[in-house]
């Protein structure tokens, strides 16, 4: 095994050239897009380009559309964002909405992408791992697959900015292989899931070979530390907070806190003015989403589940206005005011709920453990401030044990820094719970800290090699079989190919937990394949397969040992008929930016191609 360091200038993949970059920031709860320019990028990058997005029932603007999909009864794309919303809401008010598809926040089901972390007893445990012929439901149980939903989402986005560009005459001149794609991903996200978004990417209709996937927490780095000092809130105030922040030498935590998901990454920015990951990327999927399981939570507890369930069904139009209701007061919250909150309840809800309850609305909440904290005026329901606050008690929770978990590692006693960006980072619940939880750390927050992401990733399409370094989630591995050593190895491992005595199963490394890995970093394993023996012959014209193992162990002794995880294959195949009785592989593996990559060599120098799958 042999590892090599590259130029990070020159081990950076080459793609088509950049005229322009666009980035699409896929959330799990709001989706939107950023663009800009090569020549304004060289004179000005922060000259970034965002989208305008408005709702007719609902009259908002936004930088970003709701993550939602709408089908037609024959399975084919209607809209998406709030087009998919409103039109939804008109179906389900004429009660024309029941052959139609309607998907939103689908994009948390890739959190459950293959992944190794520990359960309640402490063991670990497996995540299910993704396959391409998955199917996901609607929000009426109906069945479609799920890659082909969020190819929808992508293309949608797509097709949208190139006719914002096409419209304004930008684009003249400016061919299709001109444009750079970077899809947004969470930090936290395992290979497969990865591999699953590339592969809806280009059934959307963008090539390999103009896209990019950028991580959320990275991207917002880049974008944070351009930003003028007027551009974070109280900005005055905090100038030289902000300035020594993204000094050279200086390490900071950037907190991405998104829809479904949040991120945290620790950097330091180096001599070069680049940036280098120092501690493994950690979260989970305790944003937005989280506060909304404990409102419903509690209305299920208020008024019944099974009436809630009747809600939704019977009163689909005013059940999806409430919840943008809510939606509306998660971000608008203001802490320091001690009024109640006011929500309007439809009319549609009180009637279904007397009839299948056989009691008034109004009861229900003077018999409720929290009749004290509500209270009914004509159709507002007014929530006392406690009350609404312990909606966000959970997903806190988790946010700052796991940030106090990051700044008790030794490499990050001396971080101060931290960036709140996202769209749940201008909610005041969750930046001031942050807050007062580190009174000695210095927290900043940039002004429309949802699109930092976007922007960000747009300035990482640009210059991806000003992320030159990444740290390890995983111990990275392969199976092979190694000389038997009877003091070393397991006597039921003993196995013998060609006379040799052999132990099967063992776990030779690529890459360990925690190490980091410079931009054009690789590592080269050898491996010998025989199909000398006649059961193997058969074989000769096959791919061959090579298992990736992971695991969170430094140094495992077995690919099926406990908290050892099949990750994928890499498939080799030969250029010519079949291979030689004997061959010698080497494989060269990189962690090239936020992906992995293959690159395998016969010993005869024949030209052989290889694919890592995860799915």
């Amino acid at each position: 095994m042999t590892h090599e360091k590259q130029n990070p200038k020159k081990g950076g993949e080459q793609k088509r050239e950049k005229i322009v970059v666009a980035a699409i920031d896929f959330g799990s709860t709001y989706s939107g897009y950023a663009f800009s320019f090569r020549d304004d990028f060289q004179t000005n990058p922060l000259k970034i380009h965002t989208n305008h997005w408005s709702s007719v029932q609902s009259g908002g603007i936004s930088y970003k559309a709701p993550t939602t999909v709408l089908l037609k009864p024959d399975q084919t794309f209607h809209s998406f964002g709030y087009d998919a919303e409103d039109k939804y809401a008109e179906l389900s008010e004429a009660e024309e909405h029941q052959e139609w598809y309607y998907f939103s926040r689908f994009k948390m089901k890739l959190m459950n992408a293959l992944d190794i972390s520990k359960d309640q007893t402490g063991s670990d445990r497996l995540f299910t791992k993704l396959e391409r012929s998955m199917e996901i439901e609607d929000i009426d149980g109906k069945k479609m697959p799920y890659m082909a939903i969020i190819a929808h989402a992508i293309r949608y986005l797509k097709e949208h900015l190139l006719r914002q560009l096409n419209d304004k005459n930008i684009l003249e001149g400016v061919t299709a292989d001109g444009i750079f794609w970077v899809l947004t991903v969470p930090a936290i996200w395992t290979d497969s899931a990865k591999q699953f978004t590339r592969e809806a990417a280009k059934e959307a209709g963008i090539h390999d070979d103009q896209l990019m996937l950028a991580y959320e927490p990275e991207a917002a780095a880049l974008y944070c530390r351009l930003l003028p000092i007027d551009r974070f809130e109280s900005g005055g105030e905090h100038q030289e907070l902000v300035l020594k922040t993204f000094e050279r030498g200086k390490k900071f935590m950037v907190i991405d806190l998104g829809g479904g998901t949040v991120d945290i990454a620790v950097q330091e920015t180096t001599s070069d003015a680049e940036i280098k990951t120092i501690y493994k990327v950690c979260g989970g999927n305790w944003g937005g989403t989280k506060v909304d399981e404990s409102f419903m939570k509690f209305l299920n507890e208020l008024i019944g589940s099974e009436n809630m369930r009747q809600i939704k069904n019977e009163g689909r139009s005013e059940y999806l206005e409430f919840l943008r209701g809510f939606e509306l007061k998660k971000r608008t919250f203001n802490i320091d005011s001690k009024n109640r909150v006011v929500l309007k309840i439809p009319p549609a809800f009180m009637e279904i709920f007397s009839e299948k309850s056989g009691e008034n609305f109004q009861n229900a909440i003077k018999t409720s453990k929290h009749m004290t904290a509500l209270s009914l005026i004509g159709d507002k329901l007014n929530i006392d401030h406690s009350l609404f606050t312990s909606f966000f008690e959970s997903s806190v929770n988790d946010i700052i044990s796991h940030i106090k978990d990051i700044f008790d590692a030794d490499i990050c006693l001396d971080l101060d820094g931290v960036v709140m960006v996202g769209g749940f980072a201008e909610s005041m619940i969750v930046n001031s719970a942050v807050k007062k939880a580190f009174p000695d750390k210095k927290f900043i927050i940039p002004l429309e800290a949802g699109l930092a992401v976007a922007k960000g990733a747009v300035l990482y399409g640009h210059d991806p090699d000003i992320i030159c370094s990444r740290i390890c989630r995983y111990t990275y591995g392969e199976d092979i079989c190694e000389p038997f050593d009877e003091f070393l190895h397991d006597q039921s491992r003993q196995t013998t190919i060609e006379g040799e005595l052999l132990c099967s199963g063992c776990f030779r490394k690529f890459f360990t937990i925690g190490q980091e890995v410079s931009l054009g970093e690789s590592v080269e394993m050898r491996s010998r394949i025989s199909f000398v023996d006649k059961d193997k012959q058969k074989m000769r014209n096959s791919p061959i397969d090579i298992s990736v193992y992971i695991s969170k162990k430094e140094s495992p002794m077995y690919v099926d040992e406990e908290g050892c995880l099949l990750l994928g294959n890499i498939e080799i195949k030969c250029k010519n008929s079949q291979w030689p009785e004997r061959v010698h592989v080497t494989i060269k593996m990189e962690l090239t930016g936020t992906e992995v990559k293959v690159t395998p060599t016969m010993h005869t120098g024949e030209q052989v191609t290889a694919t890592f799958d995860f799915l």
